[in-house]
Order: structure tokens, then sequence, then C-alpha cells
């Protein structure tokens, strides 16, 4: 029961950034998104993956990498899209 609601944070976490990724893709406007915010986002999430790697948290390990993979790809479309 423990895991299934890790996976299901970290499910919840991946679907919440998925909205703005295919929102950025799909009209190539990324002036309104900062930055700063998508790199703090994924300075957190590659803490928390450290740390569940030493707490042995393989839900978490395996969720967080995948929205950390999110993130990236954002910050990449918004870095390509910005003052478009």
């Amino acid at each position: 029961m423990v895991e299934f609601i890790g996976y299901l944070a970290g499910l919840t976490a991946m679907i919440s950034f998925l909205p703005q990724v295919i929102k950025t893709y799909r009209t190539k406007k990324a002036n309104d998104l900062s930055i700063q915010m998508l790199l703090l986002t994924l300075s957190t999430n590659l803490l928390y993956v450290i740390y569940a790697i030493f707490k042995q948290l393989y839900p978490i390990i395996i969720m967080l990498i995948i929205v950390s993979c999110i993130v990236t790809f954002q910050i990449i479309l918004t870095i390509k899209y910005t003052n478009r």
C-alpha cells in the first residue's frame, strides 16, 4: 500500500507538467514561463532523487527521474521558444 502511494504521488507529479509541455510544444511560445522556476524545480527533483537513492525509495526514484526528464524537456522548449 505504501509503495502504491509513492507511485501515485510520482504519477501525479509527472502528469502535472505535461499540460504545459504540450501547450509549449503546440504553440511554440514560452515567453510567459519562468526559466528560473523550471531550473529550481529540476534541481529540487534531482536532490530528491539522490535522497531517495540513499533511502532506497525505488518508487520515488523512478517517478522523479521521469519528472526530471519532462522538466528538462520543458526547459529546452522554453529556451528554444522564448522571444519568438
